[in-house]
């Protein structure tokens, strides 16, 4: 076969309700586009990494993953992110070269994929830069985004943050949003439940603890959601973390009645690890799924969660390692049974890119989307059509070449003056 060596690698890094970073593969004329989730100093992993790959063979993707694997060995998880966006852009490349679709590469046979969406706390999430820090960037005057819940400019940092409860965070509210999303043909919905409550203690939250009728205030506004979709809807709560143990357990058991498909990170995280030994007590103690997996990175992190009772798995392609690391995490998630739902804040190159590895998944489950809100999500596709069906819940995959989706540059540059790739 014809060699396809690697030209140029470049990035770009912009700022939607999270930063997403693009970065582009050339094999001369032909590119592949890859997304990094957000983290500090993307573009310049970006470019340092690109400079490792530039005269590698396309086609050999261990080799050049097994290079980018040695040359980040100090440099943290950061360049995951990095390594996941450069994984996209290759598979991109190569479907393109061949004229087929990635899951066709992955001898995928599932071209429906569901999705759930994501609907935040009653409203769209704010815009946080790479360091949770809150921004205001021009669109986002046009987005549906909760107003008012940080008190002052803050960061968006777990319990050190200052909220401030508002009638976005009331059961009314939940249930509104709830039955909208519902007329708007959505299967399966999730919340935030690390929200303020009218009983909200900052010094008690500090800890992470909750006083029972906080617990049952946020068990009223699953309640709402549950009331306001009937069982025909799944719902899904995400707690970010933010609970100590006790308050996690009391919260999952207060939360059993209404039914959830999952309760997401119900313990805090420990560096990138989530917190194994909770997560048992959890599992045992508590009878509701629980879902973890958005900050584990790579197959070897996932492995640990073995033996948890974690139910459903969700890594993030856009940090976990891309579609290669993806599907060996499907992979051993198929052999304990376990779902695989992916975590997913991304533009449409990384929905994509999780749609195709979702192919091939036995026990896939359903992948997020996060940008309802974002006035811009389908416009930054170059076909204009909507990339994901809320009336079936899904993403349809197509025959088009690579991950199917090209970015609209001019879009781009006019939301984010300078873009260029």
């Amino acid at each position: 076969m014809k060699e396809l060596r690697i030209t140029k690698v470049t990035s770009f890094t912009v700022q939607a309700n999270f930063e997403w970073t693009f970065v582009r593969v050339y094999s001369g004329d032909l590119y592949g586009t890859g997304e990094a989730g957000p983290t500090p100093g993307a573009s310049a992993i970006a470019n340092t990494l690109g400079s490792v790959i530039v005269g590698e063979d396309t086609f050999k993707v261990n080799r050049i993953l097994q290079k980018l694997r040695w040359a980040t060995l100090y440099a943290g998880t950061s360049a995951y992110h990095i390594i996941s966006a450069i994984d996209m852009a290759i598979y991109d490349l190569i479907g393109k070269y061949l004229n087929l679709p990635v899951y066709a590469l992955l001898g995928g046979d599932r071209t429906e994929i569901p999705v759930y969406v994501d609907a935040h706390g009653g409203k769209g999430l704010e815009a946080m830069n790479s360091a949770l820090m809150p921004v205001e960037p021009p669109w986002i005057s046009q987005a549906n985004v909760e107003k008012g819940r940080i008190k002052e400019p803050s960061p968006v940092h777990g319990r050190l943050t200052a909220e401030a409860w508002t009638s976005d965070y009331t059961p009314e509210a939940y249930a509104s949003r709830a039955r909208e999303l519902k007329a708007e043909g959505w299967k399966a919905i999730k919340f935030d439940l690390d929200v303020p409550t009218p009983h909200s203690d900052p010094v008690r939250l500090r800890s992470g603890r909750l006083s029972q009728a906080e617990v049952q205030y946020l068990a009223a506004l699953a309640e709402a959601v549950r009331d306001a979709v009937g069982y025909d809807v799944d719902i899904m709560f995400d707690l970010h973390w933010r609970y100590d143990l006790n308050t996690g357990i009391a919260l999952c058991r207060a939360l059993e009645s209404v039914k959830p498909r999952w309760v997401e990170d119900p313990t805090p995280a420990v560096t990138t690890l989530t917190n194994l030994d909770e997560l048992r007590m959890i599992t045992s103690r508590c009878n509701v799924p629980i879902e973890v997996g958005e900050n584990l990175y790579t197959y070897y992190q996932f492995k640990d969660l073995l033996g948890t009772g974690v139910s459903v798995w969700a890594p993030d392609p856009a940090k976990a390692g891309g579609i290669t690391e993806l599907r060996r995490i499907e992979e051993l998630a198929s052999l304990y049974d376990i779902e695989v739902s992916p975590h997913n804040i991304g533009s449409p190159i990384a929905t994509m890119a999780a749609a195709h590895a979702a192919s091939v998944s036995n026990t896939f489950g359903a992948l997020e989307f996060h940008g309802h809100d974002l006035p811009f999500w389908n416009d930054l596709v170059k076909s204009k059509k909507r990339i994901i069906d809320a009336s079936r819940s899904a993403i349809v995959l197509t025959d088009e070449p690579g991950l199917g989706v090209e970015l609209d540059e001019e879009v781009a540059a006019r939301l984010w003056p300078g873009f260029e790739l």
